[in-house]
């Protein structure tokens, strides 16, 4: 079996190129673009309120110009010539050295994605999957023929929630997560897009570490990069909302899952 080299699968990760068939019947390639997305994503989020001032491109490209005009050149015994930079063009090229030596550690940091930040990445990947005309979906408003819908294609009826207040059912599909086929369906909120993906995992193993209470129930909740996410545990399932939407509307749509009825 041929696996995809990183150049493949960044190519993939940067959606210029559809995801091959055969990632989906390979899990050493599964777990590989899951790393790759979860850089890619960790790294978009670490810079994302990352700005030059106004004129600092011009002002280095000014001093990198002026101190290495100053660069003398003298013959040498040697058949070769030796450029011998100026003090000034030193202290520019010490300045943008000390720049790197310190960006080493966190670039190190940023591109070792742990398993918890690989797992989000995954989620995150799902619902953008979900909302790209391109992905492959299952489109009704009526949430009891999504539920069979994904029930004929897992073996289970996963939960869908109460609608109101300006909710609508978009559609659901069969997504992969771990290797495993899991499912996922979207609603269509005044806030914006949900996806609620339904995984065996529990919310810790998926890296979302932040409990709270809400009516009696214990919710989890995480970000990454501009998605939040909230998980809920119901039926041997790990129910997770995710979406560029704030905490709450994904709080509360979960709860409209029915969890007031269950024990």
């Amino acid at each position: 079996m041929t696996h995809l080299t990183d150049e493949q699968l960044e190519v993939v990760v940067q959606g210029t190129a559809p995801e091959p068939a055969h990632v989906a019947e390979c899990r050493a390639c599964q777990d590989r673009l899951t790393e790759h997305r979860a850089v890619r994503a960790r790294l978009q989020s670490a810079f994302a309120s990352v700005h030059a001032g106004e004129g600092l491109a011009e002002r280095l490209r000014g001093a990198m110009k002026k101190g290495l005009s100053a660069v003398p050149l003298r013959a040498s015994p040697r058949p070769s010539r030796v450029h011998h930079l100026s003090r000034r063009a030193w202290a520019t090229l010490a300045a943008a050295a000390a720049v790197l030596i310190l960006a080493t550690p966190a670039i190190l940091y940023l591109t070792t994605p742990s398993p918890a930040a690989a797992a989000q990445a995954e989620l995150v990947h799902i619902h953008k999957e979900n909302l790209s005309a391109e992905h492959g979906f299952y489109a009704d408003a009526e949430p009891a023929k999504l539920a069979e819908y994904l029930k004929t294609q897992l073996g289970f009826e996963p939960a869908t929630p109460r609608l109101g207040q300006g909710m609508a059912m978009r559609g659901c599909c069969v997504a992969h997560f771990k290797g495993q086929a899991v499912g996922s369906y979207v609603v269509e909120t005044p806030r914006g897009p949900i996806s609620i993906i339904v995984v065996p995992q529990t919310p810790e193993a998926l890296g979302i570490n932040h409990p709270f209470q809400r009516d009696g129930k214990t919710f989890w909740a995480d970000t990454f990069a501009t998605n939040h996410m909230v998980a809920v545990r119901l039926g041997g399932y790990t129910y997770c909302a995710v979406g560029e939407v704030a905490q709450e509307p994904l709080t509360q749509i979960l709860l409209n899952l029915g969890l007031s009825r269950q024990p």
